[in-house]
């Protein structure tokens, strides 16, 4: 009899167990599936302000290829409308506009709600120094010359920009000091001297990279690819340009801590 009941409760206990196991298994498969679905059905809105027909036939065939929800706006005046009608996640924005200049546009769109904070990518015919400096000073988060563009380097440099803005999984960074300079990362803080400083996404992303490989060259090429997501390969001064006003940010004495390497690329003083 004291068999029969053993037998009996250990065959009760395999059964719960066995329960449990598979309400376990049955309950994080459908956290799984609700975690799919919202990658798969919540896709990143893209509102191209431009006119260009090269760059529209560029973004039209690219972006929902590539799993974006793509809207266009022909005009200045009529992305004002898009941008109050749906704030987008993300905008290109053509610096030849037909009723008002892009960079103009930017800046207006910087001081409203929708578009103060929004990521943003100016597009030019052509590539320039003055172009990429001033699209930079009005909080761009990149510049591209889309003549000629391969359709690769421009999904690239999106998915670098919503990797930056939007992604929630990426591991947040201790601090790191040097002297009177303190970065957090995971606060998107910068202290110099106990003052915060405000700088703009890519200069925190470029000082970042190089105050945690602090005493190593780093290569314009090994930037380009790590802090704007886009080919070593690329013609572009976008390295330079920020590094310049990242210096022009920290000061005269924080900013030689920056030190230039000829010919190849820049270093953080150990």
């Amino acid at each position: 009899m004291k068999q029969i009941c053993n037998r009996l409760f250990n065959t009760k206990r395999l059964i719960f167990y066995r329960y449990i196991k598979f309400t376990l298994i049955y309950f994080l498969s459908i956290d799984a599936n609700k975690s799919a679905a919202y990658t798969q059905h919540m896709p990143y809105h893209v509102l191209g302000v431009c006119s260009n027909e090269n760059l529209i036939e560029l973004l039209r065939k690219n972006l929902p290829q590539a799993g974006y929800v793509y809207r266009e706006a022909a005009s200045g005046s009529a992305g004002m409308t898009a941008l109050s009608e749906r704030r987008p996640d993300l905008l290109i924005i053509d610096l030849g506009l037909p009723d008002i200049d892009g960079l103009v546009w930017l800046r207006m769109i910087r001081q409203t709600k929708e578009g103060g904070k929004l990521p943003a990518i100016v597009a030019s015919p052509r590539h320039t120094d003055e172009g990429m400096a001033q699209a930079f000073e009005l909080g761009a988060d990149d510049y591209i010359c889309y003549q000629e563009f391969d359709p690769r380097e421009l999904l690239a440099r999106l998915r670098a920009v919503v990797r930056r803005r939007f992604d929630i999984d990426e591991e947040l960074s201790s601090e790191m000091r040097f002297e009177t300079l303190a970065l957090d990362p995971a606060r998107r803080r910068c202290m110099l001297r106990d003052k915060r400083l405000r700088l703009r996404p890519r200069e925190f992303e470029l000082l970042e990279i190089l105050m945690r490989k602090s005493g190593r060259v780093l290569s314009r090429r090994y930037l380009l690819e790590s802090v704007w997501g886009m080919s070593g390969e690329a013609d572009t001064r976008a390295v330079d340009v920020t590094i310049s006003r990242l210096r022009k940010a920290l000061g005269s004495r924080a900013g030689r801590w920056i030190e230039t390497v000829e010919h190849f690329g820049y270093c953080f003083r150990k």
